[in-house]
């Protein structure tokens, strides 16, 4: 079976010269800057090297059939370039209606296509920006500016009462000027919407609301005491109930219906003696809530691992605290998914795994293989099982002995190579094979491997998969010159992936997402303290450091 290959190629899309320029030949291979000894006297041939692979960049995405390159580049071009790629993305309402659309658009794509939008009275592209989830605040204040000009336009309202992304203040202002019941449901799903203006809609009475605001996360305390009095609808208080914020006085008494009975058995702050008397409850969905809170009583626990249904006892097994002797009673349950739960579990004894390695049940066996602590013996057991699933899960483990991997390599199962393709202790020679197999899930077990070396990477950068092309494309261990050699890739979306890449790492200086990047770094870092590489270092740091 031959392995299909991808050539990296475009029809339309060609390097187009300019003064001072080798050529496309030239520019297929980035040259690697030297750095003179001063740091403060460049060549200008060193200082060129960025902005000619940048202007390639600008050209392909320009002669390009699709705006998936030109959209990527757009945040970080600047002064003609960005006039040009601007006119390439917006001159037609088709291209603006394309992008509008595209959720994984830049922020920068979006936030002018609202500009147009409001300019140009356009309320079907409105629309679209507004369901679009990656619009940023900003676009859509833009868009509610323009809301008020159209004669319909709940829609837009509603869309934008929902969205992520809308900032407090233009949230507010929707509640205020709408009695739309629909706008005001949005609202009470956004996840985004403060806790004050819950309170402003709880207080309008509308009963429709009523459960989505018990169900909001930033619902406070008293805005939850007043659902409760307000309604006597299980679904309400059953909410209520299952609220972090719900009052304790709530919690101390067992309630009527089932549905609040369950929130109160999975309430963490739920006590002993209440778990205790909704464990002996006669619906078993409410005895399973109660055997999943951590806050049970151990007594409890012990009458709950007999039940009669199984997922009740699936429960009990999953639990982290399951004492020595309801995990003897488990282990040997008949049902199969609750051995499975037990040796899954991480407090699951050795003593208990030497137990369950032999069961019957295929899956039983493959849950000890993927139990944190299985001891490196029953490894080597479960590693020549009858099942592939279960070889497979041994596979996949990062503490495997060097006698075992290898043994797995020798395997024929697809599950059981993949594995062995994204396990870190699988020699390099090893990789090298399996980057050749004709299943492309092995391939991708080996693409996905944080070990693999430059050297076995650079055949894939050649899959037919556009996936797999980019998740090369990401590998750390590849350089920015072997990710160079891939920006013809024939896939729209995966080019604007790469074209994404390089637009960050080249971008001119004058750039507004250079100057929102420099305006980032001169703040002391809050995430990590490593340091930031700048793009000369990237493109000239030696190979070999890299690949370490």
């Amino acid at each position: 079976m031959q392995r299909e290959t991808a050539p990296y190629r475009t029809t339309s899309a060609k390097p187009c010269p300019r003064e001072g320029d080798q050529g496309p030949a030239h520019m297929s291979t980035p040259q690697m800057p030297i750095a003179p000894a001063d740091p403060a006297v460049r060549t200008p041939a060193v200082a060129a090297t960025p902005r000619r692979h940048w202007r390639e960049l600008v050209c392909l995405a320009l002669e390009a059939d699709d705006l998936y390159g030109a959209a990527a580049l757009y945040p970080y071009a600047s002064g003609s370039d960005r006039k040009r790629l601007g006119s390439r993305l917006f001159n037609t309402r088709r291209d603006r209606l394309a992008l509008a659309a595209l959720s994984f658009a830049p922020a920068a794509v979006l936030a002018r296509l609202a500009t147009v939008a409001s300019e140009s009275s356009d309320t079907t592209l409105g629309v679209r920006l507004a369901r679009n989830p990656s619009t940023p605040g900003p676009a859509l204040d833009a868009l509610a500016s323009q809301a008020g000009a159209i004669d319909d336009a709940g829609r837009l309202w509603q869309l934008l009462a929902r969205h992520a992304n809308a900032p407090h203040a233009l949230l507010a202002a929707i509640a205020s000027r709408t009695d739309d019941v629909a706008v005001l449901r949005a609202l009470c799903e956004n996840v985004g919407v403060p806790a004050d203006l819950l309170t402003q809609l709880e207080r309008r009475g509308i009963a429709t609301l009523q459960r989505l605001l018990a169900i909001h996360l930033a619902t406070d305390e008293e805005t939850l005491t007043r659902l409760w009095n307000s309604t006597r609808a299980n679904a309400v208080r059953a909410q209520v109930l299952r609220h972090p914020y719900c009052p304790d006085a709530l919690l101390r008494s067992i309630p009527a219906s089932v549905p609040e009975k369950r929130s109160v058995a999975l309430h963490a702050r739920t006590s002993g003696e209440v778990l205790t008397l909704l464990a002996r409850d006669d619906e078993a969905t409410v005895r399973r809530a109660a055997a999943v809170n951590p806050g049970t009583p151990a007594g409890a626990l012990i009458a709950l691992c007999f039940d009669a249904e199984p997922a009740v006892r699936r429960a009990v097994a999953a639990r982290a605290d399951v004492a020595p002797r309801v995990a003897d009673w488990l282990a040997e349950d008949a049902d199969a998914w609750v051995r499975r739960s037990l040796a899954r579990n991480p407090a699951c004894s050795t003593e208990w795994l030497e137990r369950l390695v032999q069961d019957a049940e295929s899956e039983v066996r493959r849950a000890v293989s993927r139990h944190p602590r299985c001891p490196a013996r029953l490894l080597a057991l479960l590693a020549t099982d009858d099942v592939a699933w279960v070889r497979a899960g041994v596979a996949y483990r990062d503490d495997l002995p060097r006698a075992v991997l290898s043994q797995l390599a020798r395997d024929t199962d697809i599950d059981v190579l993949s594995g062995v393709a994204r396990n870190p202790a699988t020699p390099q020679a090893g990789l090298a094979r399996l980057a050749e197999h004709d299943v492309p899930d092995v391939r991708r077990g080996v693409i996905l491997n944080r070990q693999a070396t430059r050297r076995v990477l650079l055949p894939l950068r050649e899959e037919a998969y556009p996936l797999h092309r980019v998740l090369v494309f990401e590998h750390p261990n590849l350089t920015d010159a072997d990710r160079w050699r891939m920006r013809l890739d024939p896939d729209s979306e995966a080019r604007m992936r790469i074209f994404g890449y390089f637009g960050r790492t080249l971008a001119p200086d004058t750039s507004p997402a250079h100057a929102s990047r420099a305006a980032a770094l001169s703040q002391p870092p809050i995430y990590s303290s490593t340091p930031c590489m700048n793009r000369r270092t990237r493109w000239s740091q030696d190979e070999d450091t890299r690949n370490h």
